[in-house]
């Protein structure tokens, strides 16, 4: 038995476990998610800063990417400045998804359903050692381990309504926390993408990867919330970084014309040709 079918048996005793204490197997995945997340926590929290400053940040590495384009180790220098300027840690972000991903892969390979020439999953293969059975979800999803296209083309779309609600939260779960980020909106467009994507992957998969993925997005949502909201009381901002020019009065903007055009004669232009253009500007004659 390798490593891997070790992991996946480990995890299907601890909620057949939790399964015992509550008597359902959906609601089973959701405590299992809950303990989980609890447990990455202080990841999440660092996640979040590194991710929320990075994304402030963004006008300022973009005019780094543009100025020093022909100087990649220049460029990289000052990007490497700007992170330990802002405290920034750009891999930060990407921790608690990668830890993750283990128990989403290893959910969809308990969770799976024979089809063809696929074997059940361990979940599948507890319930024929039981004589048959369904892991249901409070009866709104009658069996976790179907996916929404099964349901879909076994039963109509009437029966695959529920599924097809984990569907959309699975989708969405892409979308939302970058709208809660500072940002510019070809990143929100990009994300968008991805949650199509994510409604196209999400079709084939059962019922119960997308209640932990649901799940464990709503509390990662929650706690972004909390963090970005205690970020923004302790630095009094919330704003992107990057100078803002400032407006310039009507005052300013008229003396400017006149220098420009002023400026823009030769340098053997005589001064009658100065002083209309002065006049010209400010619609009065200038007194000797």
């Amino acid at each position: 038995m390798g490593i891997w079918t070790s992991f996946v048996n480990l995890l299907f005793e601890a909620l057949l476990q939790v399964y015992y204490v509550v008597g359902d197997w959906g609601l089973a995945i959701i405590l299992l998610t809950v303990v989980f997340r609890l447990l990455m926590t202080p990841l999440m929290i660092k996640q979040v800063r590194s991710t929320y400053e990075l994304q402030k940040v963004q006008p300022l590495m973009k005019e780094i990417q543009n100025k020093y384009r022909d100087n990649p180790e220049e460029q990289r220098k000052k990007m490497a400045e700007l992170y330990s300027e802002h405290k920034i840690n750009p891999f930060a972000s990407c921790l608690p998804m990668l830890l993750q991903m283990p128990l989403f892969f290893a959910l969809f390979q308990m969770l799976a359903a024979p089809m063809g020439d696929r074997a059940g999953g361990p979940l599948w293969q507890y319930f024929e050692a039981q004589g048959g059975g369904t892991g249901s979800f409070f009866g709104i999803i009658p069996d976790i381990m179907l996916s929404s296209s099964r349901v879909f083309a076994e039963q109509g779309w009437a029966a695959a309504v529920p599924y097809v609600v984990l569907l959309v939260l699975f989708a969405s779960s892409m979308l939302v926390p970058t709208l809660m980020m500072p940002g510019d909106k070809n990143q929100r467009w990009l994300m968008g993408g991805m949650s199509l994507f994510m409604l196209y992957i999400g079709w084939g998969m059962p019922a119960g990867v997308l209640l932990y993925w649901d799940t464990s997005s709503f509390i990662g949502i929650g706690q972004q919330w909390f963090v970005q909201r205690a970020m923004k009381k302790a630095t009094g901002d919330d704003e992107i970084v990057v100078d803002k020019p400032k407006k310039k009065s009507q005052k300013q903007l008229k003396h400017e014309a006149a220098r420009e055009e002023a400026t823009g004669f030769a340098g053997g232009a005589d001064l009658t040709k100065k002083k209309s253009a002065f006049e010209n500007v400010f619609g009065g004659k200038k007194k000797d």
